[in-house]
Formats: structure tokens, C-alpha cells, sequence
């Protein structure tokens, strides 16, 4: 018989998290840093627009044609990457009142079907983007200068496919505890070397 040196497995039979240092955390950790960075950016290039936008009209007397399409696009842009974020911990709206009731095995099971299901739900309105994304291309049209106006549809099979991955391998991984406040997960717990 031979002694392993595996972690243990923690409570709901659910895989340890990848360990501190191993490549996997390392770019789990990359992954959610550019994620933040994106969202960061995203959030700061439109109130810098909204803010130049307002300064146009007060002073000038008019505007940024392209800066009120280019905003409601960014706000959906930023949406989604939003969601994506709230996906990775947790934060999302969810319901935890079955899982308070039932057993221990239940709750692992419940988890899992919740988010196989969201997963299920996040990958028909990807599908679906993409399909409004395909129909546009058919009959392209300008969205600003330069820009077929399908390239800012792409927010929706985009956030919503990586919504659908996150919420599938969030089914594999270790349930919520019921009524626990969010949590952050997998590498986000390993504090950066």
C-alpha cells in the first residue's frame, strides 16, 4: 500500500481547487485579472465618452455623432462582462431556498443540476446571439463609421457562451453553501506571488 501525497477531498466530493502554484492557477489567474482590466477599461472609456460628450454640448453646442450608439453598446458590452464577473463569484441573483431543506447529497445534486441548467439557458441565448449576429452579417449596415454594425452584436453570443462555460464548470465544482455570502473561488482564493 502506498501513501499518496493528493490533497483530500473537501466536503460534496468536488475536486480541490488547482493548486497555489501550478500552471493552471497561474492562468485562471491571468484570465480573471485581464477580465477585471477589461471590465475596468470598459467602464472608464465610457464615462470618459459620456463626460467628453457633455462637455461638446455645453461648450460647443453639439456632439459626437457616433458617441450615443457607441455608449448603449458599451453599456451592453459592460453588462455582460458584469455578469461574467458575477458569474466567477458567485454573485449572480440565484434562489437558495430548496437547497436549505434538503440533505447534504441533494444539496450536491441540486447544485449541479442549477447549473448545468443556467449553463443550458446561457448557451441557447449564445446560440441565439449568434444567430442575430449572422442575420445582420447577411445585410450588413454601418453601425459608426468603419464599423459593419455586427461587430457589436457579437456582445451576445460572446458573454453569453462564457457565461455558459462558467456556470458548466461551476457545476463540477464545490456547491454554494445555502444562504452563505458570495465567495470567491479556484485560483481568486490564492493570493498573487
Amino acid at each position: 500500500m502506498s501513501v499518496s501525497a493528493e490533497r483530500p477531498m473537501p466536503p460534496g466530493g468536488a475536486p480541490p481547487p488547482a493548486a497555489p502554484g501550478s500552471a493552471g492557477a497561474r492562468l485562471l489567474r491571468g484570465l480573471h485579472a485581464l477580465e477585471d482590466a477589461l471590465l475596468a477599461a470598459l467602464l472608464g472609456s465610457l464615462l470618459l465618452l459620456s463626460v467628453t460628450q457633455i462637455g461638446l454640448r455645453v461648450f460647443l453646442g453639439s456632439g459626437l455623432d457616433w458617441a450615443e450608439p457607441v455608449s448603449r453598446v458599451g453599456v451592453l458590452w459592460l453588462a455582460l462582462l458584469g455578469a461574467l464577473g458575477a458569474t466567477r463569484t458567485r454573485r449572480h441573483i440565484a434562489i437558495d431556498a430548496l437547497p436549505r431543506v434538503l440533505p447534504a447529497r441533494l444539496q450536491r445534486a441540486a447544485w449541479m443540476l442549477t447549473q448545468l441548467a443556467a449553463a443550458g439557458i446561457c448557451a441557447t441565448l449564445a446560440w441565439t446571439g449568434w444567430g442575430m449576429v449572422a442575420f445582420e452579417r447577411e445585410a450588413p449596415s454601418m453601425f459608426v463609421p468603419g464599423v459593419p454594425s455586427w461587430w457589436p452584436m457579437l456582445a451576445f453570443p460572446a458573454g453569453f457562451a462564457l457565461i455558459a462555460l462558467r456556470f458548466a464548470v461551476s457545476a463540477f465544482g464545490p456547491p454554494a453553501e445555502p444562504g452563505a455570502p458570495p465567495e470567491v473561488h479556484l485560483a481568486d482564493e490564492v493570493p498573487p506571488r
